[in-house]
């Protein structure tokens, strides 16, 4: 039972993810686009005029998200440590001017013994953290620290110039 009610979710964000692949973009835009090709000035003003009216509607009604670079990089940042889907808006034909965030220098938000060496924390990014392994040292809050990839799917966390200890992503 509890298998099910974990696969259920999965397989619904997989297949939106699938579906958000495959789609041709929203009508709004590609009304917007058309205008382009009307030779008549006054007729393509028009156009414009309407579609991107519409365009702005959808915008306002939440039916279509614009995002900048500067808005996917930081959203990358703050899912760095979780194993999401393909989702177009993250690795989309422009994906290959975007390099993959293999590890983030940031600084302990706050810190949390939970006792036998091992600790939870929050970074400034977002995101709980909880160590895996006892550390070596106490970690402080507004310390310095790096999160990195490391193999087959961990992360790693080093404080200052101390050694790598295995970290997970709670939240």
């Amino acid at each position: 039972m509890r298998f099910a009610v974990m696969i259920v979710p999965f397989a619904i964000l997989m297949a939106a993810s699938a579906q958000a692949e495959n789609e041709a973009p929203p009508k709004s835009y590609t009304d917007l686009m058309a205008c382009r090709s009307i030779e008549d000035a006054s007729a393509r003003l028009v156009c414009f005029d309407k579609s991107s009216a519409d365009l702005d509607k959808a915008r306002e009604a939440k039916e279509v998200v614009l995002l900048d670079r500067a808005d996917v990089r930081k959203t990358r940042r703050s899912l760095f440590g979780f194993t999401l889907p393909n989702l177009p808006f993250f690795d989309g034909d422009d994906s290959a001017d975007e390099e993959e965030i293999k590890e983030i220098k940031t600084t302990f938000e706050t810190v949390r013994d939970l006792g036998l060496g091992k600790w939870q924390f929050t970074i400034p990014e977002g995101g709980t953290w909880q160590s895996t392994e006892a550390l070596t040292s106490v970690p402080r809050e507004g310390q310095a620290i790096l999160i990195k990839k490391g193999i087959a799917g961990g992360y790693m966390l080093k404080i200052g110039n101390g050694p790598l200890r295995r970290v997970k992503r709670v939240n």
